[in-house]
């Protein structure tokens, strides 16, 4: 009979490590970074407890299951099975911030540029990516911190100030440029800019590097408006390539097109229809006109207008007015007798400024003087009382709308153009690939808030380009995941799976939501006071994390005695 006195109770987590594993293996990221992270050979005796790619696996499987700092790595590990991180109970121990931070150097100092391509060149095989079109966007990965070793002349990413886009302006950043397919939106290349790099000049490296990994000139390159420069365009151009890209309200075909809609009836046509997001809202309706005159650089320039961003348009320039009135109001009620004519003026003009509509409202600023009386000494007033006259400012804020610069302006709501060299696009077509650019956008969301890329809890600058590395690999396998279980889901026909809180349902799981089917999910090894193993058993996978697992055709043995 068991003594249970004599017995314990050794429960640690299994969790969604299973499902990492089979994607590392299926991408041989084992064997990638074996061949690159190879220490030198070691002396008699003095082989290292870990190898340097069995800490980037553990990087890599905590950055995608509980993001932590590199010292608390440790005891997170010491909660899951050993087996699954390809390790002994003995080895464990060893795992610790200093490794971590001495593997972070060595991976460094790899080449960085021939690992990238080897792990997604593995990808591109394993999983059949189409690399028919690129979309590339940028975003601030921002810091805390001096980094007074990160210079301009050093060979990490210049940490330094620039245009944030988290809007941090007081903190300092490096811009991160990622390229997706259009297959999923798959990460397929990555690269770490200074943080004062501005977006246009990204674009001829990163399509150069395109063409090397695709190994051919012939797909489609999309971005944002900071492609659509005279250089970068005519560059795509003379090397052969396709490019797609929205033009910037600067360019002076926007005046053209102005002048022309003047002069002539603009025949547009509907190229495209979306249901709506909510229920009694109506469809986003596009249509599409290709203009007759070409940019100055000789490229096809298309217009569209949408009625979704119609809306958006007179929405947000209401909501600008209303939001710039009230606080000239408010700047009228709190000016003080000590104010000027000049500083209120300052003051309004900042205010215009900010919410971008000094083309609309024009303010005049009048200071009015009227006459109080105010009484000599202290006491309560009586017949002899003194009074002396004093002179009291305030001021009076007009505010008056330019109509005409209002009607200029609602002309161009819901309108935009595209760019393109391609001489076969439709309009229908070219509308179509670039509303992919969106799920780009979501990568860059994912980095930020799901695999949360800051704080980043680093110093070293090398260390911080070493770990930024991996959170593109850790991306890639998110969306690896993400794009393997919708496939299958469309495949096998599975049209929901019960993923959220409450075992609400989603159509469209994220690669976070399925991997947090498991969360919590344990072995459990009854030992004997020798330490002996009496009996193994799990926790038992609900139905949901069940299906996950068949879809990603994952090995349930990991779950099970």
């Amino acid at each position: 009979m068991l003594d249970l006195n004599q017995t314990s109770l050794e429960s640690l987590e299994v969790g969604a490590v299973p499902i990492l594993n089979s994607f590392f293996r299926r991408l041989q990221l084992r064997e990638i970074f074996e061949r690159h992270l190879t220490p030198p050979s070691p002396l008699a005796g003095k082989a290292p407890a870990l190898s340097p790619a069995t800490i980037v696996l553990v990087l890599l499987r905590n950055i995608l299951l509980s993001r932590q700092p590199t010292y608390a790595i440790p005891q997170w590990l010491r909660g899951f099975v050993p087996d699954l991180f390809d390790l002994t109970p003995n080895q464990a121990r060893f795992f610790n911030d200093d490794r971590i931070g001495r593997t972070l150097d060595r991976l460094f100092r790899c080449s960085q540029p021939a690992l990238l391509t080897d792990i997604i060149l593995q990808a591109i095989r394993a999983f059949a990516i189409d690399l028919a079109r690129f979309h590339q966007d940028t975003t601030s990965i921002t810091f805390h911190g001096n980094y007074p070793n990160s210079r301009p002349d050093s060979a990490t990413p210049h940490i330094t100030f620039g245009y944030n886009k988290d809007h941090r302006p007081d903190l300092k950043q490096l811009i991160w440029s990622l390229v997706v397919s259009a297959d999923g939106a798959i990460p397929v290349h990555f690269h770490l800019h200074p943080g004062n790099t501005t977006d246009d000049q990204v674009h001829q490296q990163t399509w150069l590097t395109l063409r090397q990994l695709a190994g051919t000139s012939d797909f489609c390159y999309v971005a944002d408006c900071k492609l659509a420069s005279s250089a970068n365009m005519r560059f795509i151009a003379d090397q052969h390539g396709t490019f797609l890209t929205i033009l910037p309200r600067t360019r002076k075909e926007m005046d053209e097109f102005e002048d022309y809609g003047k002069q002539h009836p603009i025949s547009w046509q509907e190229v495209r229809r979306d249901p709506p997001r909510r229920q009694n809202d109506p469809d986003s309706v596009y249509h599409g006109w290709e203009s007759p005159t070409l940019t100055k650089e000789g490229f096809r320039l298309l217009w569209y207008r949408s009625s979704q961003k119609l809306h958006v348009d007179q929405e947000q320039r209401s909501q600008r007015l209303a939001t710039a009135r009230l606080q000239l109001q408010q700047l009228q009620q709190r000016a003080t007798d000590t104010a000027t004519v000049a500083t209120l003026r300052e003051a309004s003009d900042k205010i215009l400024k900010q919410y971008q509509v000094e083309d609309f409202l024009h303010v005049t600023i009048e200071r009015q003087v009227r006459k109080e009386y105010k009484q000599c000494g202290p006491g309560r007033p009586g017949p002899n009382t003194l009074y002396d006259q004093v002179e009291v400012s305030s001021f009076v804020v007009n505010v008056a709308e330019d109509k005409a610069a209002l009607q200029a302006a609602a002309r161009w709501d819901g309108l935009f153009p595209l760019v393109t060299n391609s001489p076969t696009f439709t309009l229908k077509e070219a509308l179509d690939k670039y509303k992919y650019q969106p799920f780009l956008e979501k990568r860059h969301q994912q980095l930020k808030s799901v695999l949360e890329v800051a704080p980043v809890f680093l110093k070293n600058p090398e260390r911080v380009a070493s770990m930024l590395l991996l959170y593109f690999v850790s991306l890639l396998v998110y969306a690896l995941i993400e794009r393997e279980l919708r496939q299958r889901m469309q495949q096998e026909g599975v049209e929901e799976l019960h993923l959220y809180p409450e075992m609400r349902a989603t159509m469209r799981p994220t690669a976070d939501l399925a991997l947090a089917a498991f969360v919590g999910w344990r072995r459990h090894h009854l030992l004997d006071a020798s330490g002996t193993l009496l009996k193994s058993f799990h926790d038992p996978l609900p139905a949901e994390a069940k299906m996950v697992l068949h879809l990603l055709n994952v090995d349930s043995q990991p779950y099970q005695a």
